[in-house]
């Protein structure tokens, strides 16, 4: 007797889920050795490169400016033709004249790092942290010593000269006691009654 096969599950909340293993798939794979992603295609220019170089923009030789509408209406006024609307338009027609680049106006800017290869710019970063007094906590180490020496000097700053006394001043020290002479409170009715206990007063 043959079994009958069981059908696949294309809804993924349907399938059984084992403990300790991910969920089967609901579609057809490609095989194991199948390398899913667009693979890229590197150049022969890599970060290094491309940090470390300096690249200065060069313009456009073949773009050509926007034309000189001003200079087009003095044209105009000088050739007898810029007094009406039609006239200027037709003059136009004929003639032309472009605005100048910034490249073409600008004077040429000469920077370090055109004369020197190997100039580099930018403020050069402080001393380097040794790897090993990190690692080893050298640094909490120095700390805790400097926070000594500062506790011991404070120490030192606060601390005040003991007051050596003389007999005289130890005799004004010293205060006879005077003598408690207060009577205890008691009711008249127990006045003449004698304590049958001595407390030692």
């Amino acid at each position: 007797m043959t079994s009958k096969p069981t059908k696949k599950h294309t809804n993924p909340l349907l399938i059984p889920v084992e403990i300790g293993k991910p969920r089967p798939p609901v579609v057809d794979l490609p095989p194991p050795e199948h390398v899913y992603g667009i693979k890229s295609e590197l150049d022969g220019e890599g970060a290094g490169a491309v940090i470390g170089g300096w690249v200065e923009h060069q313009p456009n030789a073949a773009s050509m400016p926007g034309r000189d509408f001003k200079k087009l209406n003095r044209m105009a006024l000088n050739h007898g033709q810029g007094v009406t609307t039609s006239q200027i338009s037709s003059f136009r027609k004929g003639h032309d004249a472009r605005l100048k680049g910034g490249h073409e106006t600008s004077k040429a800017v000469s920077l370090p790092s055109s004369q020197d290869p190997e100039f580099a710019y930018g403020i050069k970063s402080g001393p380097r942290t040794s790897m090993e007094q990190l690692m080893t906590n050298q640094y909490l180490r120095d700390f805790v010593e400097q926070q000594g020496k500062k506790e011991d000097q404070y120490q030192m700053a606060v601390r005040k000269i003991p007051v050596m006394h003389t007999k005289a001043s130890l005799g004004h020290r010293f205060v006879e006691p005077v003598p408690d002479q207060t009577v205890p409170f008691k009711m008249k009715k127990f006045a003449n009654v004698q304590a049958k206990i001595q407390n030692g007063k």
